[in-house]
């Protein structure tokens, strides 16, 4: 048997949903031909699993289920039929698009698994795979981000935002980081000092546009990476140049924008759905081609999470919980098989 934080009843709001938030035991999983059993050493919280809580996430598990998509941990068993040079006791990231992480141990397939890089704690690999494999798909493959343009980064200040923003650095776009309020931007100026640009937006994007275009002299952004939806993604068809791509990531508003289609029509830009789980499996090549190129760059130490807090699985409520109140600078963390108890980090 194994611990594991479960979700048994999907809730009509998020506050019953984590309530209903429960540490049970579970029996052992086999390890399939084709799988690795990984003693998990910790998982981070993203939107979406808070969304799959309440049952408004386009994927919607059967229930009961194990939520949280990534993680970090140990091999501790190998399927008879895995091909990667895979050992026992090997550090490794892994990832579902299916959840089942929060847990003590799981089995996954190996094509889910990266090594861990030498540069990073259990801690940072369990935030890595999400925010930097969707930004880098969002800003090479999708936006094909070029070194002389501007990329603007909306909730620049959760884990998703900082990811894009350390990538688009590395491309050498100039980076224009937005957020809600004046805390979150001091805390982003600790991070990345005078490497950046700021733009506070206020609550629902309304200092955007006039922002961008001061700090672009009236030419805007090349490239947006929208997170945020609502009233914010309203204000960034507002804030794009001509031939420019908007890159549609997610809405952690809450409320999916509708698009009136004479604005990119007037304004020839593009918008892109960015769905790097669907698009990434279905080409493995592009794939491969963009994990070897981060993890060269964690390995240079170009690469790493910005952690908010980390509990254990005692107080993992708590966790999600911070997460629901948009606290969150960056990621918040699981560590399991551990003692650790509501440590700050890199704040």
């Amino acid at each position: 048997m194994y611990r594991a934080i479960v979700c048994d009843k999907i809730e009509e709001n998020f506050e019953a949903a984590l309530n209903n938030l429960k540490v049970l035991q579970l029996p052992i999983l086999p390890c399939e031909p084709d799988q690795l059993r990984i003693e998990v050493k910790a998982v981070a919280i993203n939107f979406f699993d808070l969304l799959m809580l309440v049952g408004k996430y386009q994927f919607k598990p059967e229930l009961p289920f194990v939520p949280c998509c990534e993680g970090s941990g140990t091999i501790i068993e190998i399927g008879s039929n895995v091909k990667g040079n895979w050992k026992i006791g090997q550090k490794i990231l892994f990832n579902s698009a299916l959840g089942g992480a929060a847990a003590e141990q799981v089995v996954v397939p190996e094509t889910f698994c990266t090594r861990l890089a030498s540069t990073l704690s259990f801690i940072e690999g369990a935030a890595f795979s999400v925010g930097y494999i969707t930004g880098y798909h969002g800003l090479v493959h999708r936006g094909h981000l070029q070194s002389n343009e501007t990329l603007l980064v909306t909730g620049a200040a959760g884990g998703m935002g900082i990811s894009a923003i350390q990538i688009g650095l590395l491309l050498g776009s100039r980076v224009i980081a937005a957020v809600s309020d004046q805390s979150k931007l001091e805390v982003l100026r600790k991070i990345f000092g005078d490497k950046i640009d700021y733009v506070n937006y206020g609550k629902n994007g309304e200092m955007l546009r006039d922002s961008v275009a001061e700090l672009t002299n009236g030419n805007m952004a090349n490239v947006i990476y929208e997170s945020v939806g609502g009233e914010v993604f309203k204000q960034c068809l507002r804030s794009i140049g001509g031939q420019g791509r908007l890159l549609v990531i997610g809405f952690a508003s809450g409320t999916i924008p509708s698009i009136p289609a004479n604005i990119p029509l007037i304004k020839g830009f593009s918008i892109v759905g960015v769905r790097s789980g669907y698009e990434l499996n279905a080409n493995p090549d592009l794939a491969k081609s963009m994990r070897e190129q981060l993890e060269i760059w964690t390995e240079e130490g170009k690469l790493i999470p910005h952690i908010y807090a980390v509990y254990n699985i005692e107080n993992a409520k708590q966790a999600f919980g911070v997460l629901l109140n948009r606290s969150v600078i960056g990621k918040a963390v699981i560590e399991f098989n551990t003692s650790t108890t509501n440590l700050q980090a890199r704040l």
